[in-house]
């Protein structure tokens, strides 16, 4: 197989250098994705191990509140539940930890008892967390919600003030506000186009920074969601955020049981195109590398196959574009000891000269040709002319044979036609002889009757006598007269149909009945019984004359070569309907025919019994009827001893009755 990328030597220079190149630059592209996944790879774990920092401090945040509010219920102030002293405790408190906005001591009833700032708290007897303190005495946190005012979403932590009787006196209360996280997203510095979004467990986003107003207690984006919802509890994801920014995101899922803060979803996301520009550097350098190395070798394989090959090559080149043109005198002028180039050469030149011997030597084989060619064509003209004399005398001997052949099947039909003729006289000569015996009888009767009545000797016995004579006469007369005229109505329907060819409708049953009734005179020379199965009611519409051949020929074939001298036989004929099609099954149980007969019975002229004056047409013409006429199929099966059966299968009309 061909490539045509190969069939420059250039290109195919150019092919080797950088096959002998490939390793090394399949080595370099290797180190290269190597290097850009060890990039990604350490830039998902820088994003992972920020928000691991930022899911510590949310958890610290936690830690701080329980033990900042279980160091103030042991306070002596918060103990006393002194209002005064308290309100300063809480205020130095609030001061000293500024990522809560407010704190609060309420009393077991929920009444505030100090509070700062003041306008913080009213009254908390109805919170969850103020409830779940009381009953169970430990820490408790509440739910997030939303100031409006600000935007702000705080979240409330409770711890129960318990006396040294173990009775819970009241609840110290601190509020802690998400915003404290947005100073923990700036003081890491992180890259332009970082956000930092906290959201629960039901998917909305409690917070996010920077845009904390735009974004803040709204449901996040599920596929967001979706990514941070897995077995996992951390890891890291590129995803486009709500501002279509594609970034790298870390994730983590902080697990407070029984708390609000359970499923809690800590996500930190920076720009695709800043966190991972360390690898798609490495990329672009590898692939500038690799453009580099492969335009040095492509530059080298180019200069030295041009100065070393190529135009030593044109030479060869310009030298075989002569040879082309028929200036078989041309050489390379290339020195043919010059490595395999110069033996490439010294080839071309042998061939060269080679070629200039041929062409010498073709030049005197072709004047000696021309001058057989004159000679041949000569030869050939007269031939053509002989050709076309014979070809010309066989046409007119093959339209001759034809014309015979014609004669001879129109003279076979005219021939079974007399034979139908001369049968049916003779059938008609005895009732018609009867007839005109009792004619004549009864016109003696008559006279002999008319004279005893002219002389008046007439008598009652005479006249009884001459009635009961013509009576009988008249019946015989009548008989026959009949007789010959069913012969002669069958004799013309049948000769009109074998000379006729058009197509009527016609009872098949009967008409089989006429045909055998024409070929009586042959039938009963014989000892022979004729057997005929069809419906009595079976019209179609085709035609007859085809008919009356076919089982004429058949039942001469039959009495002809079937049977012996004084044999007697059968012959069935069995005819149906299926589908359109008219079977016509006629069989004879006489000695039946070797194989090599019965292939050639259908060919003109091919008799076994030309001795009997037999011509070999009666079952050409059946085939000639049966495919030509009909449009259908006539089969053969015989075998010596086992009899013979000529199947037919025709297409008919629906005929009317």
């Amino acid at each position: 197989m061909r490539f045509p990328a190969f069939t420059s030597i250039r290109a195919s220079l150019i092919c080797l250098v950088l096959v002998a190149i490939l390793p090394a630059l399949c080595i370099m592209l290797f180190t290269g994705y190597s290097l850009r996944e060890n990039t990604i790879q350490s830039a998902q774990s820088s994003v992972l191990r920020q928000i691991q920092t930022m899911a510590t401090h949310h958890e610290q945040v936690v830690a701080n509140a329980r033990l900042m509010l279980a160091t103030l219920a042991r306070a002596r102030e918060v103990q006393q539940f002194d209002p005064p002293d308290s309100q300063i405790l809480l205020e130095e408190m609030l001061a000293a930890n500024p990522a809560y906005v407010a704190l609060a001591l309420s009393d077991a009833t929920g009444r505030i008892v100090a509070v700062s700032p003041v306008e913080s708290f009213a009254s908390i007897e109805s919170e969850p967390y103020f409830v779940q303190a009381m009953q169970t005495g430990r820490f408790a946190m509440g739910h997030y919600r939303l100031l409006e005012k600000t935007r702000h979403v705080l979240m409330e932590f409770a711890q129960p003030v318990i006396d040294r009787d173990g009775t819970t006196r009241g609840v110290l209360v601190a509020s802690f506000d998400l915003s404290y996280f947005g100073q923990i997203f700036v003081d890491f510095h992180l890259p332009e186009g970082s956000v930092f979004t906290l959201t629960d467990h039901d998917g909305l986003r409690l917070t996010r920074f920077p845009e904390t107003e735009k974004y803040t207690w709204v449901n996040d984006l599920p596929r967001m969601v979706e990514r941070m919802s897995g077995q996992e509890e951390e890891g890291t994801f590129l995803e486009r955020g709500v501002d279509g920014v594609r970034r790298l995101y870390g994730f983590k899922r902080l697990n407070f049981p029984d708390t609000p803060l359970q499923g809690l979803m800590i996500r930190l996301g920076q720009p695709e195109s800043q966190a991972l520009s360390a690898a798609r550097r490495a990329v672009v350098w590898n692939f500038i590398s690799l453009a580099l190395a492969a335009a040095l070798a492509l530059s080298a394989a180019w200069f030295v196959g041009e100065h070393t090959i190529l135009r030593r090559l044109e030479r060869l080149m310009a030298a075989t574009d002569r040879l082309g043109t028929g200036d078989l005198s041309t050489r390379t002028g290339l020195d043919h000891a010059d490595g395999e180039l110069g033996q490439l050469a010294a080839a071309f030149d042998r061939m060269a000269a080679s070629l200039e011997v041929h062409d010498h030597d073709r030049r005197r084989a072709e004047e000696e040709c021309c001058l057989l060619n004159t000679e041949l064509e000569e030869r050939v003209f007269t031939r053509t002319a002989e050709l076309a004399r014979a070809n010309a005398d066989l046409q007119s001997a093959l339209e001759n044979l034809r014309q015979a052949q014609s004669q001879l099947v129109m003279s076979e039909k005219l021939a079974a036609l007399g034979g139908l003729v001369a049968g049916v006289a003779h059938e008609i000569n005895t009732p018609v002889g009867v007839a005109l015996s009792a004619t004549s009888t009864m016109a003696e009767k008559n006279r002999v009757l008319a004279d005893l009545f002219a002389r008046g000797e007439m008598k009652r016995s005479d006249l009884s006598e001459y009635l009961d004579s013509a009576r009988e006469g008249l019946e015989m007369g009548l008989l026959n007269l009949n007789r010959a005229s069913d012969l002669i109505r069958s004799f013309k329907m049948v000769a009109a149909d074998q000379i006729s060819e058009n197509r009527r409708s016609f009872n098949v049953r009967e008409y089989v009945g006429q045909v055998l009734l024409s070929l009586r005179p042959k039938l009963k020379k014989t000892s022979h019984t004729v057997e005929v199965v069809c419906d009595e009611d079976l019209v179609v519409e085709s035609y007859p004359g085809a008919f009356s051949h076919i089982l004429t020929n058949f039942i001469v074939n039959t009495l002809t070569h079937a049977y012996d001298e004084g044999q007697a036989g059968h012959i069935r004929i069995e005819i149906a309907r299926s589908d359109g099609v008219l079977n016509l099954t006629y069989s004879d149980d006489g000695r039946g025919m070797p194989p090599d007969v019965q292939d050639k019975i259908f060919e003109p002229f091919f008799t076994t019994a030309r001795a009997k004056g037999s011509t070999g047409l009666g079952l050409h013409i059946v085939f000639n009827t049966v495919t030509r006429t009909l449009g259908g199929t006539v089969t053969c099966c015989s075998a010596p001893g086992h009899g013979t059966t000529f199947q037919v299968r025709v297409p008919v009309g629906q005929g009317e009755a």
